[in-house]
């Protein structure tokens, strides 16, 4: 015999009475009568060098006693092997029991026979990990015959008897009772193994209720401490104390917390073990924290890494410049960053927080873009704060948007740059940074008290402050990026223009000027320009016109002035629908004697653009009919009246033709004087 998959196997020359093996136990015709009627499983078909293998577990009960005493084999050794080999210490197991908290927060191993139960339920859970990995491969291997697993569980039994002793396993002796015990362990795991005595049903209900009225008075808006909360708990029990739930307007009934007509007491300890498990402190302080620490100290966070290129995404927030304005108020800050360089890439100023701070950002950022020549952001990051008034602009002017939590610092990159930035950059090139309550002595500020008022130093005009962040943006930028290691001696700035996502699409500036430019209403004149700021923008041509509603000339006219506060281009809007771009008109001097080339380079374009508005109207006046008029009666009788066909007279002359007169004139027949005659 040998083991085949886990499984036990006879040869077919050793079953087959033969010649050579006058010894076995059945004629061929029963052989082939039994695999036919699927009594005889056959694990491996014979072939050239090996035998054919049958598992000797689906033999007949009479065949199967005769190969076990004819071959010799003792049946429970080849019965607990496959079993035996597979039994492994579980780690695991053996980990979850010693931690095991019991329905009162105890540890199981706590108890006077905790630490031997522990082991006791490791070693069932090691012959039950057994049993299933033995299940499983000989099913599969079975199902790959279309054979059945008869015979496994009586097996089973078999080994689990046989390595009691040996394993330290308490498991059921009984076939149905282990068939039992080993569905609920695959089920549910290593705590379908522990007795019930440890966690029954009704201590695990009143633990349950005791716990969450412990928590439930800890978390009472006057925030009491654990100690307090304990005796809050006594009061209770002993009936000197009502709580009421709010939420559903019902008092804690007392009994919940008695067993065998006693109040169940607990220790300073109990409590203080309720209120700090791991599984109970992020509950109750997420009543007792602010949004801010609890997200700081409880919430998971998300694990991320930058993305490649540049532009591929971009983070914006606010701050106030660590160091006063000397009205005594805090200068306002807005920056954009590029993610994956680290780049300010738009900042702006003011002393007051509200959306055209925002506006004003993303001005100065487009500014930089058309100036570098960049393309359009893919991904912008902003929060709700300022922001909620342009989320469907900004979604139109990016591919992605997105809205982070508020009050969730860490999870905007801009946040992380700002600190990087501040402690990189500003407080090494400016005097005051820092907090007045940091721990840390080297990011301490004073404060100066004046009355019941305390007054920070180093307070500076608004425009030094602002010029002095505008330094620190320069220097930020051209630091060495933090990641040398993958951008080797490049500067957050080469990193960004060196990096940039090739898929970035061009800026669409008629989307976003609407969103972010500046806006005034004007109209277009004499089908050619229109006015803003002082000086006349020209349309592209004449069939511009055709877009505008009937009888309306006026238009929305959206800009951006670049950093000198010149208007190069506006975009002209009429009910909100795009009608044109229009670009600055450049004059010319008309004094010959003046002129330069410019001046007749301005010349020539304003003459091609007067003569193509002459030219599309003169054809407008071609395509334009000759109207007559004529009175419905006089044209009904016209149409009316019969119509005589008159036939030609074929024997007299066709009237001569102006090109026969010609011929005749220029002929030596023609006579001068008898010219009329002969006309």
């Amino acid at each position: 015999m040998e083991f085949y998959n886990e499984i036990l196997c006879v040869s077919g020359s050793e079953l087959i009475i033969s010649e050579n093996n006058p010894n076995g136990i059945m004629p061929e015709g029963t052989y082939f009568s039994l695999q036919h009627r699927n009594q005889l499983q056959v694990i491996r078909r014979a072939c050239k060098g090996q035998p054919a293998l049958i598992d000797l577990n689906s033999l007949p009960s009479k065949y199967r006693d005769l190969a076990a005493t004819k071959i010799g084999v003792p049946k429970t050794e080849a019965t607990v092997k496959p079993f035996k080999d597979k039994i492994i210490a579980d780690s695991k197991a053996i980990t979850f029991y010693n931690g095991y908290k019991l329905s009162d927060g105890s540890l199981l191993t706590d108890r006077p026979d905790g630490s031997k139960r522990a082991m006791e339920y490791a070693a069932n859970a090691s012959v039950l990990n057994a049993i299933h990995e033995v299940y499983c491969l000989m099913k599969q291997s079975r199902a790959k015959l279309g054979h059945s697993i008869r015979g496994f569980w009586s097996n089973a039994i078999i080994a689990v008897n046989e390595v009691r002793l040996s394993k330290g396993h308490t498991l059921p002796s009984k076939e149905v009772p282990l068939k039992r015990v080993y569905a609920k362990y695959i089920a549910t795991g290593y705590s379908s193994l522990i007795s019930g005595k440890y966690c029954n049903d009704n201590s695990r209900k009143v633990t349950s209720k005791l716990e969450n009225l412990i928590m439930s008075l800890y978390s009472m808006p006057n925030k009491p401490f654990a100690t307090q909360t304990h005796a809050l708990y006594l009061l209770f029990v002993t009936g000197k104390l009502e709580v009421l739930d709010q939420k559903t307007g019902e008092l804690f009934n007392l009994k919940d917390f008695y067993e065998d007509d006693k109040p169940i007491v607990v220790g300073e300890t109990t409590v203080w073990n309720y209120l700090n498990h791991p599984a109970n402190r992020p509950i109750v302080d997420k009543v007792r924290m602010g949004p801010h620490r609890y997200n700081n100290v409880h919430r998971p966070h998300h694990h991320r890494h930058a993305p490649t290129f540049s532009f591929s995404k971009i983070s914006m927030d606010d701050r106030d410049l660590p160091r006063k304005c000397d009205n005594g108020k805090w200068v306002k800050a807005y920056y954009a960053y590029d993610v994956t360089s680290g780049c300010v890439i738009g900042r702006s100023y003011s002393l007051f927080k509200n959306e055209e701070l925002f506006l004003d950002c993303m001005r100065d950022m487009f500014r930089l873009i058309e100036r570098e020549n960049f393309g359009m952001p893919m991904e912008v990051e902003v929060e709700n704060h300022l922001v909620n008034k342009f989320f469907d602009d900004l979604g139109n002017m990016f591919p992605f948007v997105r809205i982070c939590a508020p009050g969730n610092s860490q999870e905007k990159r801009a946040e992380h740059f700002n600190r990087a930035k501040k402690y990189g950059v500003e407080m090494k090139t400016q005097n005051g940074i820092g907090r007045w309550w940091s721990k840390h002595e080297a990011y301490t500020v004073d404060r100066d008290r004046k009355g019941d008022e305390f007054v920070e130093k180093n307070q500076l005009p608004y425009e030094r402050l602002v010029a002095d962040d505008l330094k620190a943006c320069k220097d930020y930028n051209n630091q060495l990026h933090p990641k040398q290691k993958k951008h080797p001696g490049k500067t957050r700035w080469q990193v960004l223009v060196e990096n940039m996502n090739p898929q970035a699409p061009q800026v669409s500036k008629a989307v976003v000027y609407k969103a972010i430019g500046n806006k005034t209403e004007t109209s277009i004149r004499r089908n050619h320009y229109a006015t803003v700021m002082g000086a006349k923008y020209e349309i592209p041509n004449f069939s511009i016109m055709d877009k505008l509603t009937p009888g309306n000339y006026s238009v929305d006219a959206f800009y951006l002035p670049d950093e000198d506060g010149m208007i190069g281009e506006v975009f002209m809007y009429q009910a909100n629908v795009f009608i044109c771009k229009a670009t600055k008109i450049d004059t010319y001097n008309e004094s010959k004697a003046e002129a330069t080339s410019i001046d007749y380079e301005n010349y020539r374009k304003q003459s091609i653009t007067v003569s193509k508005f002459d030219a599309a109207t003169k054809n407008g006046k071609q395509e334009l009919a000759s109207a007559v008029l004529i009175q419905s009666e006089v044209l009904k009788e016209a149409l009316e009246a019969p119509v005589e066909i008159v036939e030609p007279i074929k024997d007299v002359d066709a009237p001569i033709t102006v090109s026969e007169i010609d011929e005749l004139i220029n002929s030596k027949e023609f006579d001068q004087d008898n010219a009329e005659d002969c006309l």
